[in-house]
């Protein structure tokens, strides 16, 4: 990249630069009103333009915050290079919109060009402030140019409908190329300056910084090794101790958890056949009171199945258990899931559209786990909608992406961070079925974490949820 950044810290480089906007464009904005108050200028800039272009910097500078807030967080310095750019982009392009619409090189507003030139000496090295005083000085012979061939008043908001004299426009050009040569020597002086300043404290701090390791390290060295080196061993032992007692315990517990799960689904299997034959009426009819408390042991029954295929799901992911990799299509296994939910989705009158391309790649993924993920993210979207689920799935760079959206029920804001924790469930979801066992979203996300993949979500209580996950091409 042509321009690059040079503060030791490239984030706070960049919020300085949008909070020094929230002190010079107000004071530009309030120069413009005070100019207008002049009754001998020739001031032609509307006030309702001044305001709309105050207001939109404002918004501007609001996003690059924001921009820059999301980048540190993430750590991203590629972008924080681009950010950089971009705000400098901007401030020239503001001041260039403002240098037409007051009237071009005649004004003040040339003189704005200096406020990139020197937000770039901070963020940049040399060659980068001088590149920006390039297209300052281009944009300001630009317009006295368009201006003197007739161009300019063909351009939204220009202020003179006068032609330019020849010897009027070399007078004005003598006064820009003046601006141009004084823009280059303050780009390239502080420039200069500034790159020297800079190394010369980068290698300050780094011998500091150097010297206080070596002067530490060998403090600590001379007088604590022996009793650190003791320290070490005896927690080293204690540690080996614990872990083999930890998998023990993991193992011991896995095992029965295991044993547990399968003893009760034996009866559990049985108890469901019976209720089944019973409500079936193969065993002799029934009453309606005596159906009806059937079919309420019979739901009882499953859900108690269901957490014991939770829970041994949950501890087959713990454990570690192996994954059988296959080529599947994603839009078949969709499709094939939400067959098997077609009887509650006509019940409830719900849509389901499903948006994938013809062209959409196998990914490479262990079957079952992934059923498994869809299950649960489909089954929530029926269980909480109001009338319509939107499944989404594209090819995404190296991923292919996948989206499950509904307009149901929500997630409340104050608990969002908790969705993904195994035996949680929402307020709300609690109040509309309260059966649930709060393991489905852990298991979605702990088998795409083992896939490579990752999911999060979007929503608000009362608006519906958007659920997100990737997954990787190549494996």
């Amino acid at each position: 990249m042509l321009l690059r950044l040079t503060h030791n810290n490239k984030f706070e480089a960049n919020k300085w630069l949008v909070t020094a906007r929230w002190f010079y464009v107000p004071a530009i904005f309030f120069i413009g009103l005070l100019l207008k108050l002049d009754p001998l200028g020739n001031n032609h800039f509307p006030v309702t333009t001044m305001f709309f272009l105050f207001f939109s910097f404002v918004l501007v500078n609001l996003w690059f915050w924001t921009l820059v807030r999301r980048i540190e967080l993430h750590n991203k310095v590629n972008l924080i290079n681009r950010l950089a750019i971009g705000q400098v982009m901007s401030e020239l392009i503001f001041f260039l919109v403002i240098l037409h619409l007051s009237g071009g090189d005649q004004g003040v507003s040339p003189i704005f060009f200096f406020i990139p030139i020197v937000t770039s000496i901070v963020l940049f090295d040399a060659l980068g402030s001088l590149i920006v005083a390039f297209f300052a000085s281009l944009f300001v012979n630009g317009v006295l140019i368009l201006d003197y061939l007739g161009y300019l008043k063909y351009i939204y908001g220009y202020t003179d409908v006068s032609n330019v004299s020849y010897e009027d426009f070399i007078l004005r050009l003598m006064s820009t190329v003046t601006y141009t040569a004084v823009f280059f020597i303050v780009g390239s002086l502080a420039g200069y300056l500034t790159s020297v300043i800079k190394k010369r404290e980068g290698q300050l701090v780094e011998s500091k910084h150097r010297a206080q390791f070596q002067a530490e390290r060998l403090r600590l060295l001379n007088n604590e090794y022996s009793g650190y080196a003791r320290m070490l061993v005896r927690r080293d032992l204690e540690l080996r101790k614990e872990n083999k007692k930890i998998t023990q315990l993991d193992k011991e517990k896995s095992e029965f958890v295991s044993t547990v799960a399968h003893q009760l689904r034996t009866p559990l299997s049985a108890i469901k056949w019976t209720l089944d034959i019973l409500l079936k009426e193969d065993a002799g009819p029934l009453v309606s009171e005596q159906k009806a408390l059937v079919m309420k042991a019979y739901e009882s029954n499953e859900r108690i199945i269901n957490l014991i295929k939770d829970m041994l799901g949950v501890d087959r992911l713990e454990s570690g258990a192996g994954l059988s990799f296959f080529e599947i299509s994603l839009t078949d296994l969709v499709n094939n899931i939400i067959a098997e939910f077609q009887s509650s989705i006509e019940r409830r009158k719900i849509t389901v559209s499903v948006d994938a391309s013809a062209s959409l790649p196998k990914v490479s993924v262990d079957p079952q786990k992934m059923r498994a993920v869809f299950q649960n993210l489909i089954e929530n979207a029926v269980k909480y909608t109001t009338d319509t689920i939107t499944i989404t799935m594209k090819e995404k760079g190296d991923t292919v992406e996948v989206v499950v959206s509904d307009n149901g029920i929500g997630i409340p804001q104050a608990q969002a961070t908790d969705i993904f924790k195994r035996f949680f469930r929402a307020e709300n979801a609690m109040k509309r079925d309260p059966e649930g066992s709060g393991l489905g979203l852990f298991i979605v996300r702990s088998i795409l974490q083992r896939h490579g993949g990752d999911i999060s979500f979007e929503g608000a209580e009362g608006k519906g949820t958007t659920f997100t996950f990737t997954l990787p091409l190549q494996r």
